[in-house]
């Protein structure tokens, strides 16, 4: 019998062509066992929890045991997402990193390869391994990296694993991503650190691979991350050389255009400076709006309310095409001060009105004034701190050594007392001095400073 997992076939490094290029690389799965009775493998494959309870309860099966192809059934009962039967398997003393099959893979990468996160998540809880890699090199990153599914790469991405961690031709998970097209997968990666210019066996980066599946986005993201657009592999071919040689070269152009450069990588000059740009963005609506109410002022509202919106769109046009220099009217404007200067104007017009028409025409409601004034005065006193107060930063986790050496520092200190451990602590206990066991507290403690 075949083995369950068949070898997924990496992208080719030294000769990427067309038809290389084009080819979607899979691999099939089996999830199914032909046996003449019920066996501990055909109950695991079933999720048949009290088939498998009869059988080891019996003596007549073991959670250990292995079929002709050197597999357990923990592995049927995780391929399959039996999370119950998996469990129950784990309490009976299954091997939680056995390795198995043509592939000499353990359960979690035969999760891993459909993206089942529930089982993931239970065998890492019961001590499996996420950097064992198999007889081709993936580890468990890389076989969820090629499910193109988000969540479990997610719930790896917090686990010690590195997310540089290469397989056996070099190729890291960004570098998967970039290939499949996947552009939440390369997004996640990248804001989990993933280093965009590093290079496999070929010298190809991500960015020759994002080019290879021909996927704007992803290029795009990559460019915008700092990739090198004028890196070359080992046959001295660019991304934009090979973008031309594999006919792609119009999401080339497309994607680096959408980024504010142009076909090499060369950014646009900008009418104004940084400082003065975001300085207009933020005046501009305010003096649009004045446009605006003119208009609607003066004209009769058939014709005013549609020169309004030419007037609003005229300013929208000049906050992204001509001041931010974008090729599209949605990018980078969340980045800007463009939607704070629009409440901003809203709240100089409001008052504006509220001092020239209303305060001197409306003198016998002073309680009203002195109401209508507070609340103004709150609502722009919180949003002047919105828009100026630090939001800070999320702290990026540290790897093993740095909280290695935070510990050490901490106990040599003697501030280490029971109370102040961090909760990544709790799942790299085993690494640490001792093994952890003078540190290792519940998970709801952290660091104190």
């Amino acid at each position: 019998m075949d083995d369950l997992v068949h070898a997924k076939a990496p992208p080719s490094a030294s000769l990427v062509n067309l038809d290389s290029a084009t080819a979607t690389p899979s691999f099939s799965q089996t999830q199914t066992m032909v046996h003449d009775e019920m066996s501990v493998f055909v109950a695991a494959q079933r999720g048949d929890v009290a088939a498998l309870r009869q059988l080891i309860e019996s003596g007549s099966a073991s959670a250990t045991d292995r079929d002709e192809q050197n597999v357990t059934p923990l592995h049927w009962a995780a391929i399959n997402a039996h999370i119950a039967a998996c469990r129950y398997l784990l309490e009976q003393g299954a091997d939680v990193d056995a390795r198995g099959g043509d592939l000499v893979a353990t359960p979690m990468q035969w999760a891993a390869r459909n993206g089942y996160l529930y089982i993931i998540h239970l065998l890492i809880a019961h001590g499996a391994d996420p950097t064992i890699a198999d007889s081709q090199g993936y580890n468990t990153l890389h076989l969820v990296t090629h499910s193109s599914s988000i969540m479990p790469l997610l719930y790896l991405l917090h686990q010690p694993i590195s997310v540089d961690s290469r397989d056996a031709q070099g190729h890291t998970a960004l570098m998967w991503a970039a290939y499949q097209g996947d552009a939440l997968s390369v997004d996640l990666l990248l804001r989990h650190g993933a280093n965009v210019n590093l290079k496999d066996e070929a010298g190809l980066t991500p960015l020759h691979w994002a080019v290879v599946r021909g996927n704007k986005v992803c290029i795009r993201r990559l460019v915008e991350k700092g990739g090198d657009v004028a890196a070359k592999d080992a046959e001295e071919r660019t991304p934009r050389d090979m973008a031309v040689e594999l006919k792609s070269l119009g999401a080339w152009k497309r994607a680096l255009e959408e980024g504010g450069m142009n076909e090499h990588g060369v950014k646009r000059a900008k009418p104004l400076s940084d400082r003065n740009t975001k300085i207009a963005i933020f005046v501009m609506p305010t003096v649009f709006f004045y446009l605006i109410f003119m208009t609607l002022s003066v004209l009769p509202w058939y014709t005013g309310v549609l020169l309004a919106m030419a007037e609003f769109f005229g300013m929208h046009h000049i906050v992204t095409r001509v001041l931010l220099n974008k090729n599209t009217y949605t990018d980078s404007v969340s980045q800007t001060p463009y939607f704070a200067g629009i409440i901003t104007a809203s709240l100089i017009w409001v008052v504006y009105s509220w001092v020239t028409r209303l305060l001197h025409q409306a003198e016998s409601h002073p309680f009203s004034h002195l109401m209508f004034a507070l609340i103004v005065g709150l609502c722009a006193y919180n949003f002047f701190r919105a828009i100026t107060l630090d939001p800070g930063t999320c702290p990026k986790p540290a790897s093993d050594d740095e909280l290695k050496q935070i510990i050490e520092d901490l106990a040599s200190e003697g501030r280490l007392n029971g109370q102040t451990f961090c909760i990544q602590c709790c799942d790299r206990g085993k690494d640490l001095p001792n093994g952890g066991k003078k540190v290792k507290k519940s998970r709801k403690s952290h660091f104190k400073s």
